[in-house]
């Protein structure tokens, strides 16, 4: 890429950063700088209101001193305006480029992630293959031995999936695909299909859910990985024999998920912590701390909230927030 291509990224990356900012830094900045250059008229109107209008003041020494003060002060202002617009400006390209770096890393990242996505995939097929017998009956030590090698590949299969989605979604290379739909039906769905690992465990999933319906606009498989995320993680750092409760409810325009475990709860600190990637509650579970980070973009991506609560007696609560259809 040439001198004019970075150019015009930067410029391009320079209206992206302007963009997610709240307020115009440069507006802002130049009232601030209108207000300063105030104080030399506001001290001439002071000296000529004082000597009565009289424009003898501008004769002799007083004279002198008082014009050369507003110059060196007008100058001053000129120069400040200059050195701290000049700093700002280089603030918000290097903003802009660390955008730039990101958004490439992520790209890459996603690139890497997708070419081994196929690999993996025939890896795991071929030794789905060997444990049926199709390349003909294994021994006990081969099927172990087979077993124990596509459980890895499998691990690797979801550590790629779920890089692949975290750094396209970083990108900007995730279009959602919104459709209207009952969000209660969904999460409803997703419990049933969580039954399984919950009875490994013997835990009772809860359901407290109105007699109606909840319709949102939204990517649904998006929204089903992220219930699966929350629920799966429930489940996981749920003590053998506790309870997970999911609820639904509207609060004004915002349909409201809560997904709340008997777990142990964490710590107030790392509540935000948990959706940074690769941040885990506890190293001994199995999992590369991605889950909640993606649940968090995607979230984000459809302008609703996701949130943990942590209480030591009960346990940990996330909940979701998403505008209603």
């Amino acid at each position: 890429m040439g001198i004019l291509g970075k150019k015009k990224n930067v410029t391009k990356d320079i209206k992206l950063v302007m963009q997610e900012m709240t307020e115009d830094p440069f507006h802002k900045f130049n009232i601030a700088f209108a207000l300063m250059s105030v104080i030399p008229f506001l001290v001439s109107l002071y000296i000529l209101v004082t000597r009565l209008f009289s424009f003898d003041i501008l004769v002799g020494d007083v004279g002198v001193i008082l014009i050369i003060s507003i110059f060196v002060s007008l100058c001053g202002l000129f120069i400040g305006y200059s050195i701290i617009s000049n700093i700002l400006k280089k603030v918000i390209e290097n903003a802009a480029i660390a955008k730039q770096c990101s958004i490439t890393k992520s790209s890459f990242v996603a690139t890497v992630s997708h070419e081994l996505r196929n690999p993996i995939f025939i890896l795991s097929a071929n030794m789905e293959g060997l444990l049926e017998g199709i390349y003909g009956q294994l021994d006990g030590k081969q099927t172990e031995t087979v077993k124990m090698c596509k459980g890895v590949v499998d691990r690797m299969g979801i550590l790629v999936a779920n890089l692949l989605d975290l750094y396209k979604i970083e990108a900007g290379l995730v279009k959602l695909k919104k459709e209207q739909y009952d969000i209660r039906e969904l999460t409803e769905n997703q419990i049933n299909e969580m039954e399984i690992l919950a009875k490994k465990k013997n835990l009772k999933l809860e359901k407290n859910f109105p007699a109606r319906t909840f319709p949102v606009w939204a990517d649904k498989d998006k929204i089903i990985q992220v219930v699966n995320n929350i629920l799966s993680n429930a489940i996981k750092y749920t003590p053998d024999g506790g309870i997970v409760t999911t609820s639904i409810f509207q609060t004004g325009e915002f349909v409201r998920i809560e997904i709340e475990d008997t777990g142990p709860g964490i710590p107030e600190d790392m509540l935000q912590k948990i959706f940074d990637k690769f941040e885990r509650i506890d190293e001994s579970k199995q999992g590369m701390g991605l889950g909640l980070a993606i649940s968090k973009d995607i979230i984000d991506l459809h302008g609703g909230k996701i949130w943990a609560e942590s209480h030591p007696v009960k346990g940990m609560k996330f909940v979701v927030v998403l505008p209603v259809a």
